[in-house]
C-alpha cells in the first residue's frame, strides 16, 4: 500500500478530479456501493436524474477528509462539484433536487474552463 498523501499535495488532486469531471463527488464509498447513508442520497439523486458522476472514496486515504474540507472550507462529506464548482453536500443537493435547481443546473452547457 503506498504512503498517504499530505494534504498539500491531495489539493492538488482535488483541483484535477474537481476539473476532470462535470459532476464530481467526494463520499464515504464507491460509486454504487456508499458506505453512509448521506453518501447513497446523494448517488442516488444523480442515478436519478440519469446525470454520470465520478466517486472519490475518502476513505483511501486518511488525508483526503481534511484536505477536501479544507479546500471547500464545508465540514461535512459528501461534497459534490459540478462544473468545478463547490455545490454543497447532501442537504443541499436534495433540496435543489426537489426544487428543480440541480436538473436546471445540469441542463446548462457545461462551463467551459
Amino acid at each position: 500500500m503506498d504512503a498517504p498523501r499530505t494534504p498539500e499535495e491531495w489539493t492538488g488532486q482535488i483541483e484535477k478530479d474537481i476539473a476532470g469531471s462535470r459532476v464530481f463527488i467526494y463520499a464515504k464509498g464507491e460509486k454504487g456501493a456508499a458506505m453512509c447513508g448521506f453518501s447513497h442520497r446523494v448517488m442516488q439523486i444523480f442515478n436519478t436524474i440519469g446525470v454520470d458522476f465520478t466517486v472519490r472514496n475518502i476513505f483511501e486515504d486518511p488525508n483526503i477528509r481534511p484536505a477536501i474540507c479544507a479546500f471547500t472550507n464545508w465540514p461535512t462529506t459528501p461534497q459534490v462539484f459540478i462544473d468545478g464548482q463547490f455545490v454543497g453536500g447532501c442537504d443541499i443537493v436534495t433540496e435543489m433536487h426537489q426544487s428543480g435547481e440541480l436538473q436546471k443546473l445540469l441542463e446548462e452547457p457545461a462551463a467551459s474552463s
